[in-house]
């Protein structure tokens, strides 16, 4: 069979002060480079951290799709709840809270740029099948959310949206099955750095 790719990213630290590390980086560095099998596919995991930063994510983001062709994207970002939220939709407005270039890094007219796609995008993955999926391997702290948080993480999430709808179709190409993950904060974490990246690699078999 034919090898298959997935990117997968997470975040550089952010918030003042600066912490040392963002954990969805650290949940995500432990896929890099690992393949994953289920049956008679396997997936190669592209593991890269993105700057909390409007300009540099509105250019990398579209760079890494139209690098490679990817059968799976899933974006990573550091929550705020206790349980690990699966994120269903993201908007193109209402970005207004500043990136860690400070003062002026916010995009354009507060959108999404260089789309003209819908405000919202949904995923097309069955999230609660997902989310069932996860539960019969033990992995009980799963939610839905229809809330990304207007930041990075979301602005990140409608990029990714917009190019499976967009630059795939013109290159004739699937798009790529794409979800946003929040890993919650350690300090209301039920499960450990390598737990969350085994989270991460059944969130793959499913998609594969």
């Amino acid at each position: 069979m034919e090898l298959k790719h997935a990117l997968i990213t997470g975040f550089e630290p952010f918030g003042k002060p600066r912490p040392s590390d963002n954990r969805s980086w650290e949940t995500v560095r432990q896929l890099a480079g690992e393949r994953i099998v289920v049956g008679d596919e396997t997936v190669l995991c592209h593991c890269f951290e993105l700057p909390v930063s409007y300009n540099p994510v509105s250019e990398l983001v579209p760079r890494l799709h139209r690098g490679k062709k990817y059968s799976l994207v899933i974006h990573c970002g550091a929550g705020l709840s206790g349980k690990v939220e699966i994120e269903q939709l993201a908007h193109r407005t209402g970005y207004i809270k500043q990136g860690n270039s400070g003062e002026g890094d916010v995009p354009v007219g507060n959108c999404v740029p260089n789309y003209s796609t819908p405000d919202i995008l949904r995923t097309s993955v069955n999230v609660d099948g997902l989310r069932a999926t996860l539960a019969t391997k033990g992995w009980a702290h799963v939610e839905a959310s229809q809330d990304a948080g207007r930041y990075l993480c979301e602005f990140t999430y409608y990029t990714s949206l917009a190019e499976a709808q967009t630059t795939y179709l013109g290159r004739q190409l699937s798009p790529p099955l794409t979800l946003f993950v929040h890993v919650p904060p350690k300090e209301r974490d039920p499960y450990d750095d390598a737990e969350l990246a085994e989270i991460m690699r059944d969130i793959v078999r499913y998609l594969i």
